[in-house]
């Protein structure tokens, strides 16, 4: 069973040619693993030289198009599901919103294709009436059918008694 990996780019310096090894030693993982990044996976070595030599700006290409390969960034109204794998509008009316002690927004809904749980954090900075995921942008105003609780009658065709039934 593999596992992924998270390589951080800070460590790299900056105009450097790093060996085998050195990568090797950087990220805590065996020479091959590096060999095996420049012979099936893409990452670019000096040539004409006997040693296997890289230089920092290629290893940061790699690494980052490495860590980008699966990612699908949310559109607007979109939140991940982790079931779907992939960006999904939440169903409407299912959107809560909660204030953290950090100013964050924790967003919390259901997904519109499976119904599973899906969460979003919203920094309190982004969070507005605009923000599609805000309650009075998403708040469901259900359209009175007509029906009636009480013995009054609900006539909504125009000059006649509206319905003063209050709906929730």
């Amino acid at each position: 069973m593999s596992r992924k990996h998270k390589y951080s780019l800070k460590p790299i310096r900056q105009n450097y040619t790093y060996a085998v090894d050195e990568i090797a030693e950087l990220y805590g993982i065996a020479p091959d693993t590096v060999f095996r990044w420049i012979k099936n996976e893409g990452l670019v070595r000096i040539l004409n030289s006997k040693k296997y030599f890289v230089h920092s700006s290629e290893l940061l290409k790699f690494l980052e198009k490495r860590s980008n390969k699966n990612k699908k960034p949310c559109g607007e109204g979109e939140i991940y599901c982790c079931k779907c794998r992939k960006p999904q509008k939440p169903k409407p009316g299912s959107i809560i919103s909660k204030q953290n002690p950090n100013k964050t927004i924790q967003i919390s809904g259901k997904c519109s294709v499976c119904s599973t749980r899906i969460n979003s954090i919203v920094s309190g900075n982004k969070w507005s009436k605009q923000h599609p995921f805000h309650t009075d942008t998403n708040a469901t105003k259900k359209q009175h059918n007509g029906e009636h609780e009480s013995p009054r009658k609900c006539q909504t065709k125009e000059g006649e008694q509206l319905c003063l039934n209050i709906t929730r």
